[in-house]
């Protein structure tokens, strides 16, 4: 359903409510991951500073093994990328949304992309809005994460390492939790999102999961490219 030009404020207030649910889950996360950093050897502001900037959770967590000294930055690199992969199918369903914003705000936009507010974006991509209130629940998913954070790396010593083994495999819990929300709603194209649980889960069996996320998510991509659009008028 198409709102019209909707406020400022309307938009606003629609991306708060909306987004409220997915903001706690993102401080919990957040506070768990807090923990687990300064566990691993962070300091608190290395752990602010990269919650911020790379704003990932489920590759954050990924690579939290890794903080070593020295770092092997090939590893981390290598790892945040395999889990974070996901990333490209859902920048792609977005992509004629971050077009029509100004370039700052579009840079923003990609910075601010994660799994929620990604849904609630497609699910109401036909307002006229949507820009302003796929922004808005960034925004709000941004600060309950580092509000999480902030509280976590006061609570060292939460989690053991078979904790924070587990949890460096969300970016394959985020991918299920994705296709669930695709499959039982109506915010896209399911098939693409089918084929790439099917081949996930078919690699699964004989590759880590890091490896089989990118596999998931290649064929996904690959499928979307090659099956034909289908079209509503």
């Amino acid at each position: 359903m198409n709102n019209g030009h909707l406020g400022v404020g309307r938009s606003v207030a629609d991306g708060l409510r909306m987004s409220f649910g997915f903001a706690l889950g993102a401080f919990t996360f957040g506070t768990v991951y807090g923990s687990a950093a300064h566990v691993q050897g962070m300091t608190d502001a290395q752990t602010l500073v990269l919650s911020l900037t790379a704003f990932a959770g489920a590759a954050q967590f990924a690579v939290l093994p890794f903080w070593t000294d020295p770092l092997p930055l090939l590893a981390i690199a290598l790892s945040a990328g395999l889990v974070s992969s996901r990333n490209i199918l859902m920048g792609l369903t977005l992509a004629p949304m971050l077009r029509s914003m100004p370039p700052l705000q579009r840079f923003t936009g990609i910075w601010l992309l994660v799994d929620a507010s990604w849904a609630l974006a497609m699910q109401e991509r036909r307002r006229a809005d949507v820009t302003k209130l796929y922004m808005t629940c960034s925004l709000v998913l941004l600060v309950a994460w580092m509000s999480g954070v902030s509280v976590g790396v006061s609570l060292p010593g939460a989690l053991d390492a078979l904790t924070l083994k587990a949890l460096g495999q969300g970016g394959m819990i985020f991918l299920f939790l994705i296709l669930v929300m695709v499959t039982r709603s109506r915010i896209g194209p399911a098939l693409p999102w089918v084929i790439a649980a099917a081949a996930s889960v078919a690699a699964h069996r004989w590759l880590d999961p890091h490896y089989t996320l990118l596999i998931g998510v290649g064929a996904g991509a690959a499928a979307g490219m090659i099956l034909p659009e289908k079209r509503n008028d």
